[in-house]
């Protein structure tokens, strides 16, 4: 497996730091590379690279608000034999407990982001030379996202109504 993270990721250096871990679902491991740290998530479970591809998604969804910071993700791998790797930029998470209510009203201001950008684009639509093709960031109508994402191995869709 480290053999192939190692070719995938297109590094001389592959060191396992500190010990693995990981939850219910998936296992998880940062390395050290030649650029720097990552962390990558392991899955040996046929489902893994629909779960691994919704995250990595969502991930670049969440940075383009540029209201949370979150890692910049990286890849997803395919496992010989079944399942897949989602390597990802490594960010250290401790000592953050100070910031917790920043990270609240970042998550409310993310929840909000969708609704803030229908306003502006109804507010756009009565201009002259503004309107959707102009917006940076497109409003959705749905509830969910574009691409398949998972809670679990539950996969999660659009739905119009909530």
């Amino acid at each position: 497996m480290e053999k192939i993270l190692k070719a995938e990721l297109n590094t001389g250096i592959l060191k396992a730091l500190g010990s693995s871990g990981g939850g219910c679902i998936s296992q998880g491991q940062t390395y050290e590379t030649d650029s720097g740290r990552v962390f990558v998530k392991i899955n040996h479970k046929p489902q893994a690279r629909k779960m691994f591809e919704g995250e990595m998604a969502s991930l670049e969804a969440i940075q383009k608000t540029k209201i949370v910071r979150v890692p910049q993700p990286i890849k997803v791998i395919d496992l010989p034999g079944g399942g897949a790797m989602f390597a990802m930029e490594y960010l250290k998470m401790k000592h953050l407990n100070k910031y917790s209510s920043k990270l609240g009203e970042q998550i409310a201001e993310l929840h909000l982001y969708n609704h803030k950008l229908g306003e502006k684009l109804r507010n756009e639509g009565s201009t002259i030379g503004k309107g959707a093709s102009h917006s940076e960031s497109q409003y959705v109508d749905k509830f969910g996202f574009h691409t398949a994402t998972c809670c679990g191995y539950i996969p999660q869709v659009w739905y119009i109504p909530w």
